[in-house]
């Protein structure tokens, strides 16, 4: 599919922001219940649960520009019942609000029991609004690459490991050790890595790929009248024509290709600036506001590119009437 500029800034972007605010809201509830000491200062983490937000907002804001008309956007607030799109609306408008009074319980020393409660309710409507996001796109049928749980399950590791280093470059970046912190956020990088391995070899295999026949209800092809002297022979379907002599919405939209060379430098900047740049930083526990400031913008730089090819590499089952075997 067409890979849209805002769309990918407005995933890459909240998803960070969303998962730094859960990340945030999950390790106060574990402090408040006496399980583990964080020991950071407040007003640092109040910081970096602000820039959180800031994140959320930002790409709530750049997913309005992908609509063709904005002024009737209130309208995917109505189908919450049958649309995942529809209920991410509905889920993130509760978050905004409740997330910008927990980020004021952190720089006004909130009492605990309040703020504890705030952080429950946070923790939960960021899964959640993870979680719908994702869905959107796995719950699309006709293309393989996206109908399968690997979707979800990415999104979140991913969300949660950029917002894990939002977090430790902001404490870092004001000269605060946050040693457990940095171990989380390289775990969560890791275990984000393994995820888009797994959900690339699933995209590589042909997995529940659909062919022609299929599209076209003759999934074992064509059998013609067996004679005596000539048994039963299959015969694959073949596309005679396009149904057009130019360009449509569908071949601007669905059938797009990416170049072997052009997506070889792309999984280049994913792996490089995406998880190999942050995971140093991470590792050597750096703490000038500098390389905070630049493994943060190679780690946005790279999600950007492993969501383009998120995009890029969908192949949805129209192709199938454009000349592609299969999908």
């Amino acid at each position: 599919m067409k890979p849209a500029f805002s769309v990918l800034f407005f995933t890459v972007l909240s998803g960070a922001g969303l998962g730094a605010l859960a990340l945030l809201a999950l390790f106060d509830l574990v402090a408040a219940a006496g399980i583990v000491d964080l020991l950071l200062p407040p007003r640092q983490i109040a910081l970096a649960a602000t820039f959180a937000w800031l994140l959320v907002a930002g790409g709530l804001c750049s997913s309005t520009l992908h609509l063709a008309n904005p002024k009737n956007a209130w309208r995917a607030w109505s189908q919450w019942r049958t649309s995942w799109l529809s209920r991410e609306a509905v889920v993130s408008l509760a978050f905004m609000p409740l997330a910008a009074i927990y980020v004021a319980c952190w720089w006004w020393d909130a009492p605990p029991v309040p703020r504890a409660i705030l952080a429950l309710v946070v923790l939960l409507l960021a899964w959640g609004t993870l979680f719908c996001t994702a869905m959107i796109y796995a719950s699309l049928k006709p293309i393989r690459q996206w109908h399968t749980r690997r979707v979800p399950v990415n999104f979140l590791l991913v969300g949660h490991a950029s917002g894990a280093l939002v977090v430790a470059a902001v404490l870092r970046g004001h000269g605060v050790p946050a040693t457990q912190w940095g171990l989380l956020a390289l775990v969560l990088f890791v275990a984000a890595a393994i995820g888009k391995l797994e959900y690339w070899r699933f995209v590589r295999s042909g997995q529940r790929a659909i062919t022609l026949e299929q599209a076209i209800g003759v999934a074992h092809g064509v059998r013609p009248p067996a004679t005596p002297d000539a048994p039963p022979s299959i015969m694959a379907a073949r596309l005679f024509d396009a149904g057009h002599s130019r360009g449509t919405f569908l071949t601007r939209e669905f059938v797009n290709h990416v170049a072997a060379r052009r997506r070889m430098w792309v999984l280049a900047i994913v792996w490089g600036c995406g998880f190999a740049l942050p995971m140093i930083w991470l590792a050597f526990g750096l703490a000038q506001w500098q390389g905070a400031v630049l493994a943060s913008l190679a780690c946005m730089s790279g999600l950007l590119a492993e969501r383009w090819l998120f995009f890029a590499d969908a192949r949805h089952t129209v192709r199938l009437f454009h000349g592609e075997r299969s999908t």
